[in-house]
């Protein structure tokens, strides 16, 4: 199972994109590919669930780059999102400010919840 966002970038410039680049923590997105013209956007979920939040904020980043993936890793597998494929349905949601940092105050987001049948799953990519 991958532990975190950093082995999830790591596996996938290994296996499946060579010339992918990582960005800074801060940015709204993880990663870019030149050659594909692509934004990427990574998460790693301890537990599994069907139904996967992506924030507008980073959703709206994304989508201005000719290809747009958000790649989220779970114990059931690696499902990827194409964003420019699909229409999220945003809501307003109470959640934490992040889940990585030391803010832990609830603020309001907006959200969309992608349920994994609209990814593709990439799982394979760990043999």
């Amino acid at each position: 199972m991958i532990e975190n966002e950093k082995q999830l970038f790591q596996l996938l410039k290994k296996r499946l994109i060579l010339d992918l680049e990582s960005t800074d923590v801060y940015n709204p997105k993880d990663a870019v590919s030149q050659r594909y013209g692509a934004a990427f956007e990574f998460k790693c979920r301890k537990k599994h669930y069907d139904y996967l939040i992506l924030e507008k904020f980073k959703y709206d980043k994304l989508i201005k780059y000719d290809r747009a993936r958000y790649i989220v890793s779970t114990p059931y597998g690696i499902y990827s999102f194409d964003l420019k494929k699909i229409k999220p349905v945003w809501i307003d949601a109470m959640l934490p400010a992040t889940t990585e940092f030391e803010n832990s105050n609830w603020i309001q987001k907006k959200v969309a919840y992608l349920h994994i049948e609209e990814a593709k799953n990439i799982s394979f990519i760990q043999y």
